[in-house]
C-alpha cells in the first residue's frame, strides 16, 4: 500500500534510481489523508511512470484511487505496463473514453492492461464489437445489451469473446443460428466462450431447437449439458440419447431422469449416462425437483416399469451408483425388482420404502439381507416409523443374518418390551443403538445391559423412556440414559 503523496516523494529521490530495481507482486496506491495544492493528477501520473521504469511491478491496484479517466489515458501508453486494476466506476467511464477515441493502439493498450476482463461494465453491442477487433474481452451479458439481432454479428468473433451470465434463451437462439448455418467450426467458440457448458435450464424446446442440441453434440466432446425443468417434445428424446457419450456433466430433474432411463436406446448408452451422471441416479426432491410438474398426477409412487428401468441401467454399469428415492414410494413387486441391483448401489430411500426391502427379506433371507445391509452402508434409520410385529420380525431377521450395523435408529418407534424381545438376541450385533423416545421399561432395560454388556457396541441411547432405576448404568459410559 502507497499514499500518492508518498508516492511523488519516492519517486523524487535518488535511492529509487540508484538502486537495483524493486520486484512487487502487487502495489496498491490510495489516497493521501490530506490533499496538496502542488500534487496534481499530472505529477502522480508523472511520479506513477517513473516508479514503474524503475521497478518491476506485476500488478498495479488503483481500486482505491479516484483520478479522472481522462487523467489515465497517457499511463496507458506507457511502454512498462503492468496489469491495472480500475475501480468499477474508472473502468466504466474508461470504456467510454477509449471507445470514443477510436485509436487503435490506445484500444489495444487499455484492453491488454485490463486482462479483456470488462464484465463490471455496461457495454453494447457497438462497444463489445469495436473492442473485439483488438483483444480479446469477457463481458457479463447480464450488464450488456446484446440482443438476438446481435448474434449473426457475434458469430464470427466468438472465439474471442467470454460470456458471462448467459440466458438459456440466448444460448439456445446461438444454438438454433450455429445449426441452420451448419457453422460446425463455431460450436467449439461457443463452448470457449460459454466454459463448456450448454445451459438449457427451464427451456421448452420444440424439434428445431432439439436438432439444434444434437447438432451442437455432435461436434463437442467432453461438454457440461444442463436439462434441468427442461421440456422435451415426445419422440426427440430418443434421437438425442446416444449423443449424451459427448457429455461429461449430466443435469436432469427426476421426471426427465425417469424418461430417459425409459428410452429404449438407452440401454447401450447406460454406462455413458450413467457415468455423465456422476454414477447418481437421484429422484429426490432437494435439487431435482421439476417446478413445473403436476406432482397430483403421478404422485411420488415409481410404478413397477419404472423401478425395471431403474434396474436394468444400472445392471450395465460398469462401477457403483448412489440410488436416491428418497421421496418415492415403491410397490412391494417395484420393491423386488431392485433387490438384484441393491449390491451395486449406495441406497437412499423413505422409511416406509425401507421397511418393504425388510419385510422382503424374509423371501430369500441370505442373499438379500447381505445386498441390502452393503446398500444401506451398514447404518439403518427407522427413527419414528411405526413397527408392528411383522417389521419387527423382519428387522430381526435382517439382524440375525447380517454381519451387524454400524448404526441403528430405532427413536420415536412406540417400541415395547414385547416388540423389544424379537429384537434382543441381535442388538449386540449394533454398535451405535438409539433407543431413545420409546415406551422401553426397566425389564427390557435391564435386558439390553445384559445383550450387549460384553459386545463391541460402543453407545446405547436410552433416555426418554419409561425407566426408571438406572443404576444399572451408572458405571457404564455407553449407555445414554439421562
Amino acid at each position: 500500500r502507497l499514499c500518492s503523496d508518498v508516492l511523488v516523494r519516492m519517486a523524487q529521490t535518488k535511492p529509487v534510481r540508484s538502486h537495483a530495481p524493486v520486484i512487487l507482486h502487487k502495489l496498491l496506491l490510495t489516497e493521501p489523508r490530506v490533499h496538496k495544492p502542488d500534487e496534481t493528477p499530472c505529477k502522480i501520473l508523472k511520479s506513477l511512470a517513473f516508479i514503474l521504469r524503475h521497478w518491476e511491478i506485476q500488478c498495479l491496484d488503483l481500486t482505491e484511487y479516484k483520478m479522472a479517466a481522462q487523467s489515465l489515458i497517457g499511463l496507458l501508453n506507457h511502454p512498462e505496463l503492468p496489469t491495472i486494476r480500475f475501480s468499477d466506476d474508472t473502468l466504466q467511464k474508461l470504456v467510454e473514453v477509449v471507445y470514443e477515441t477510436q485509436d487503435e493502439n490506445l484500444t489495444h493498450c487499455f484492453l491488454r492492461t485490463v486482462g479483456g476482463d470488462l464484465t463490471s461494465c455496461s457495454l453494447s453491442w457497438d462497444v463489445i464489437h469495436h473492442f473485439l477487433q483488438h483483444h480479446t474481452v469477457t463481458v457479463d451479458f447480464r450488464r450488456s445489451t446484446i440482443k438476438q439481432e446481435n448474434i449473426q454479428d457475434l458469430l464470427p468473433v466468438l472465439s474471442k469473446v467470454h460470456l458471462r451470465g448467459l440466458k438459456s434463451s440466448f444460448v439456445l437462439s446461438i444454438m438454433r443460428e450455429l445449426y441452420k448455418t451448419c457453422s460446425a467450426h463455431s460450436v467449439s467458440s461457443l463452448l470457449s466462450s460459454t466454459e463448456n457448458c450448454i445451459n438449457l435450464e427451464n427451456r421448452k424446446l420444440s424439434s428445431v431447437d432439439c436438432a439444434a442440441l444434437r447438432f451442437t453434440l455432435e461436434h463437442c466432446m467432453g461438454v457440461s449439458l444442463n436439462l434441468l425443468w427442461t421440456s422435451i417434445p415426445e419422440g426427440e428424446l430418443e434421437s438425442i440419447v446416444p449423443l449424451l457419450s459427448h457429455v461429461s456433466d449430466l443435469r436432469v430433474d427426476r421426471l426427465l431422469m425417469l424418461r430417459l432411463l425409459h428410452v429404449p436406446e438407452l440401454h447401450q448408452e447406460a454406462a455413458v449416462v450413467l457415468s455423465a451422471l456422476h454414477h447418481k441416479l437421484d429422484f429426490s426432491s432437494h435439487d431435482a425437483l421439476d417446478l413445473t410438474a403436476d406432482m397430483t398426477v403421478n404422485g411420488l409412487l415409481l410404478s413397477v416399469e419404472d423401478c425395471r428401468v431403474i434396474s436394468r441401467a444400472i445392471q450395465s454399469a460398469q462401477t457403483h451408483i448412489r440410488l436416491n428415492v428418497q421421496d418415492f414410494e415403491i410397490e412391494d413387486a417395484g420393491v423386488e425388482l431392485l433387490f438384484p441391483i441393491l449390491h451395486k448401489v449406495t441406497l437412499q430411500c423413505s422409511k416406509s420404502v425401507l421397511l418393504r426391502f425388510l419385510i422382503l427379506t424374509e423371501a430369500d433371507h441370505v442373499r438379500r439381507v447381505t445386498s441390502l445391509a452393503h446398500a444401506l452402508s451398514d447404518r439403518m434409520d427407522l427413527s419414528g416409523a411405526q413397527l408392528n410385529l411383522q417389521a419387527c420380525k423382519a428387522l430381526a431377521l435382517f439382524l440375525e443374518y447380517s454381519e451387524g450395523l454400524s448404526e441403528l435408529d430405532l427413536s420415536h418407534c412406540q417400541l415395547t418390551d414385547h416388540a423389544l424381545e424379537l429384537l434382543m438376541p441381535h442388538l449386540h450385533k449394533v454398535r451405535v443403538l438409539d433407543l431413545s423416545h420409546n415406551l422401553i421399561t426397566d425389564v427390557s432395560a435391564a435386558n439390553i445391559y445384559n445383550a450387549v454388556s460384553s459386545s463391541n457396541t460402543q453407545t446405547v441411547c436410552l433416555f426418554n423412556n419409561r425407566i426408571t432405576d438406572s443404576s444399572l448404568f451408572l458405571t457404564d459410559q455407553r449407555f445414554e440414559i439421562w
